[in-house]
């Protein structure tokens, strides 16, 4: 079937959406762009396709139809199977040592191109069926999406018999109450560790740190030069150690982006954040007043100490302890011997 547009409209139609949404449409896929977009089309009075890039500038509501008819957002819940077998037994154990460490029980998860939330769920069910004791950490799970169709189902959480196929019974019975034949939704308790936003990867995101991005099948939409804008993006984002994970088709080129640790696991390739040599010690004093004397030395002679996300025995416990930088340790433990400050323990920690 002949196009309706010519090549130099598509083309130019196309860079539009490149440049404001980020989504990339070689020519292999112009009749993929036409065949969606000419409901759009009809639906508010375009006649051609400069007549959407004109309208879209005043009309959200354009916009936002244009951008939900070229997102396709078929999923399904534990899509690819084997990042969720990586999530369990790889990449959350080495979060937990390392949280262990510091004492911090945040675990703060990024699905970048949520679409309904599926994946999103698939993340927090594999978590909590691999955690010991879920409940000591604040599990905190964000989704986001440029479609709001995705967006709104996500937030409704209720899901057809289709995209719930993996799951076996018992998931099925733990996590969701069934409204009908073929209708199930998540349980309140377990919706309240999710939220979902309206977000264009290209535009301003919330300043936040996260242990895991998840942005699966997202930026197979995006060129070469926006891959590599968000990836630096994602790369700020993870708190240090953490992982990022992402398709086979989407794989980053490491040579760019020295940030990343390429990790082959699984017959598959995820990324942890490189952590930067910051080794701390961690030192423990008899008394809370021989920790108020070593922080007054050492405010005085311009070492560096850390008193936060310091593991207590309980809330109301006074604080007997500090982190010291590994390099400068043995300088400072001189300084407290010399000064009568005694010392219980100190132990070596990667923050």
């Amino acid at each position: 079937m002949a196009s309706r547009f010519s090549s130099r409209e598509m083309n130019d139609f196309c860079l539009y959406l490149s440049r404001e949404y980020g989504l990339s449409f070689p020519a292999a896929r112009y009749s993929f762009v036409e065949n969606r977009v000419l409901p759009v089309m009809t639906d508010f009075g375009c006649i051609a396709l400069s007549d959407i890039v004109d309208k879209a500038k005043k009309d959200l509501q354009l916009r936002v139809e244009l951008l939900n008819s070229l997102t396709t957002n078929e999923t399904w819940f534990f899509r690819h199977p084997e990042h969720f077998k990586i999530l369990r037994e790889h990449i959350l154990p080495a979060l937990l040592d390392g949280l262990k460490q510091t004492g911090d029980n945040r675990l703060h998860i990024w699905s970048a191109g949520c679409s309904i939330g599926a994946e999103l769920y698939s993340i927090l069910f594999t978590i909590l069926d691999t955690l010991p004791d879920p409940q000591a950490f604040n599990i905190q799970l964000t989704g986001s999406d440029i479609s709001s169709d995705a967006i709104g189902r996500a937030r409704n959480a209720t899901y057809n018999d289709h995209e719930l196929r993996l799951l076996n019974e018992k998931m099925l019975a733990k996590y969701f109450k069934k409204n009908n034949h073929n209708s199930w939704q998540v349980l309140p308790e377990f919706q309240k560790h999710c939220t979902f936003e309206l977000l264009n990867l290209l535009k301003s995101w919330p300043a936040r740190t996260y242990n895991i991005i998840f942005c699966r099948n997202t930026m197979i939409y995006f060129d070469e030069g926006n891959k590599n804008k968000v990836a630096t993006r994602f790369f700020r984002a993870l708190e240090p150690g953490g992982f990022y994970v992402t398709s086979a088709n989407e794989m980053l080129q490491t040579l760019e982006h020295p940030e990343f640790t390429q990790i082959y696991v699984e017959n598959e390739i995820v990324y942890r954040k490189t952590i930067q040599s910051n080794e701390l010690k961690l030192v423990k004093f008899k008394t809370p007043t021989d920790l108020l004397r070593a922080l007054n030395l050492l405010k005085n002679n311009g070492f560096y100490f850390q008193l936060e996300k310091i593991p207590q025995e309980h809330s109301l416990a006074p604080r007997r302890a500090i982190y010291l930088r590994k390099k400068e340790s043995s300088k400072v433990e001189e300084l407290f011997e010399l000064n009568s400050i005694k010392v219980t323990s100190s132990r070596l920690v990667i923050k």
